[in-house]
C-alpha cells in the first residue's frame, strides 16, 4: 500500500516538475492511430462536403443513428434494384435456341398414292448449331434460333409446297437447352433447370435448386444475362419484390458466400478481424465482441467507426461514451460489414507512456485517469 502511494507521489512530482517537457515528448511516442482531436478536426461536418482528409465526420446521436441505419439499408437496396433493372431484355420462353434438339416430322397426306417422301413420312432429329441453323433434308439450311416451333413449321411447309401434295411438318423442341437457367455455387442442388411458361421468378429458381447452403444474409445472388450482371443479398431479395425478377432462358444464377467481417484497432482489449455472423450487429454488440475499451488507454469520446461505401463519400462516425446516453446510442447504431472500429488513446495515456519510457515505472495504472482533462 505504501509502495503504491510512493509511486503515485513520484509520478505526480514528475508531472509537476517537468510536465511541459514530458508532454512535448508525446509526439515521438508510438501510437495505434490518430488522436481524438485529429479525427474530429480533419473530417468535414455532418451533411457537408468532406473535409481535407477526404471524409465526412458525423457525431452520433440517437436520431442520427436511427436515420443512418435506415439510409444505409435503403441505399444498398436501391442500388441493387437499379442493377437488376439494367439487365439486358430477357428472351421470351418458347423460342428455339442454340444447342436445342429439334424433332422434325414430315408427311404427305396424298389420296392418289404418290408422295415425295418414301416411305410416306420422315422423322429427323436436328441439333441447332452455334450459328442458329439446322440442315433439313429436302429443305436445306434453315435459320431457327429465336423462332417458335410453329414459325419453323410454316417455313418448312412453304419451301416444300411445290415439291409434293400438301406436305405437312411438325417441329418439337425436344431438348430446349436454351430454355433452361443454370444455378451454380452454394446452391444445395446446382444444375440446369427448365423454365416453364408463365412467371418463374428468381426465388422460384433458387427454391428449385434447394436454396442456399448458407444463411440468406450470408449469400450473394449474382444473375448473369447477355453480358450483363447484377447481384444482391438473398435476404434482400426475399424482402423486396422488385429484386425477385422473372428469370429468362439461358440466365446463369450464381450463389456466392458473402464475406462478412468488421475490424477493430486502437485502444481496445481485443483488436483484429471479426466475423459478421448476424443479419445486423449493433455497435454495443461489436464492442462486447472486442471485450470493450482498454481502461488505462482509451479516450471515452474517441470511439470511431470508419465506413467506406461504393459511390458515396467515406464517413467517420464518432461515439462519445463519456456521455450517459452513449451506450443507448451504440445499441441503436448498426455496424456494417467492412466497417473499421477505432478507439483513440486518451491524453493521459501519452503521459503514462512518457513516464514508462523515462523512469521504467510499471505501476502507472495507479495514476488518476483524468487530471481534469475533458477527453
Amino acid at each position: 500500500m505504501n509502495g503504491a502511494r510512493s509511486t503515485r507521489r513520484a509520478c505526480l512530482r514528475l508531472l509537476a516538475l517537468g510536465g511541459s517537457a514530458l508532454l512535448a515528448g508525446c509526439a515521438a511516442l508510438p501510437e495505434a492511430g490518430p488522436s481524438t482531436g485529429a479525427v474530429i478536426n480533419s473530417g468535414g461536418a455532418a451533411k457537408t462536403p468532406a473535409g481535407d482528409a477526404g471524409y465526412n465526420f458525423v457525431a452520433l446521436t440517437e436520431d442520427a443513428a436511427r436515420c443512418l441505419n435506415q439510409a444505409s439499408g435503403d441505399g444498398g437496396m436501391a442500388a441493387a434494384v437499379r442493377a437488376f433493372a439494367a439487365l439486358p431484355p430477357a428472351a421470351p420462353l418458347g423460342r428455339i435456341g442454340i444447342g436445342d434438339l429439334l424433332e422434325v416430322t414430315l408427311w404427305e397426306p396424298n389420296p392418289a398414292g404418290t408422295t415425295l417422301l418414301s416411305p410416306p413420312g420422315m422423322n429427323v432429329s436436328l441439333r441447332v448449331d452455334p450459328s442458329g441453323m439446322v440442315e433439313l433434308p429436302y429443305v436445306g439450311a434453315l435459320s431457327v434460333a429465336g423462332r417458335t416451333p410453329l414459325s419453323v413449321e410454316r417455313t418448312i411447309m412453304a419451301v416444300l409446297a411445290g415439291q409434293g401434295h400438301n406436305i405437312q411438318a411438325a417441329v418439337l423442341d425436344a431438348q430446349a437447352v436454351s430454355g433452361t437457367a443454370i444455378v451454380q455455387g452454394e446452391a444445395t442442388r446446382p444444375g440446369a433447370y427448365p423454365l416453364t411458361a408463365g412467371a418463374q421468378s428468381l426465388l422460384d429458381l433458387i427454391a428449385l435448386a434447394g436454396g442456399s447452403r448458407l444463411a440468406d444474409y450470408e449469400t450473394i445472388v449474382r444473375v448473369s444475362r447477355g453480358g450483363g450482371q447484377a447481384q444482391a443479398v438473398l435476404s434482400d431479395i426475399t424482402g423486396n419484390p422488385a429484386l425477385d425478377i422473372p428469370i429468362a432462358p439461358s440466365d446463369a444464377v450464381l450463389l456466392l458466400p458473402r464475406r462478412l467481417e468488421f475490424y477493430a484497432f486502437g485502444a481496445v482489449n481485443h483488436p483484429g478481424l471479426f466475423p459478421y455472423d448476424s443479419p445486423d450487429i449493433t455497435l454495443v454488440q461489436a464492442l462486447a465482441e472486442i471485450y470493450g475499451l482498454q481502461d488505462n488507454l482509451a479516450a471515452p469520446r474517441g470511439v470511431f467507426v470508419y465506413r467506406r461505401q461504393p459511390g458515396a463519400v467515406q464517413t467517420v462516425y464518432q461515439l462519445n461514451l463519456s456521455q450517459a446516453e452513449g451506450f443507448f446510442i451504440a445499441d441503436l447504431f448498426v455496424v456494417r460489414p467492412g466497417d473499421v472500429i477505432y478507439v483513440s488513446d486518451a491524453p493521459v495515456a501519452d503521459v503514462s507512456k512518457v513516464l514508462q519510457t523515462i523512469s521504467g515505472i510499471s505501476g502507472v495504472a495507479g495514476i488518476p485517469r483524468n487530471f481534469g482533462a475533458g477527453y
